[in-house]
């Protein structure tokens, strides 16, 4: 279903927190300026990261968890700042979950015709993966997805 004019009206963006993504984000502007589209942010807090930065901290699960979340807000509402002053219409999402899983379940709820990801993400503790969450993505979507590199 096409929203606005150009060939990719709805374009989704799994962010991190990472350069990487933030790259993702410019690239997802300038498509959507090209092709009149709005642009959806989406964090994933993982579930898995939570776990492990529990077994870590002193700190009880509940406020472990809201701080992963704090944080996902923070960058989420920079991140839409930076879109929202190109004049593209953004919205942010944030979940928690498998990102892989939720990226892709929220293209679907959004209808997104584009998804826009960063090479490189952040999960788990001490990895970083071209990883898992990009390969699973690039792997499973059901519409094109865009790579955005360094």
């Amino acid at each position: 279903m096409r929203h606005g004019n150009g060939l990719f009206s709805r374009i989704l963006v799994p962010v991190d927190g990472s350069r990487f993504s933030m790259k993702a984000v410019e690239l997802a502007e300038k498509m959507a300026m090209i092709h009149d589209s709005e642009i959806r942010l989406v964090h994933v807090a993982d579930t898995v990261v939570l776990h492990q930065l529990c077994k870590f901290s002193q700190e009880p699960f509940e406020k472990v968890r809201e701080n992963l979340k704090e944080s996902g807000h923070a960058f989420l509402n920079d991140m839409a700042s930076q879109v929202r002053k190109a004049g593209v219409p953004v919205s942010t999402v944030l979940k928690e979950g498998s990102p892989h899983e939720v990226i892709l379940g929220e293209t679907g709820d959004w209808d997104a015709d584009l998804i826009v990801i960063g090479k490189l993400g952040k999960r788990g503790v001490s990895r970083i993966l071209l990883g898992s969450v990009a390969e699973r993505i690039i792997e499973f979507a059901r519409i094109p997805v865009l790579v955005a590199g360094n």
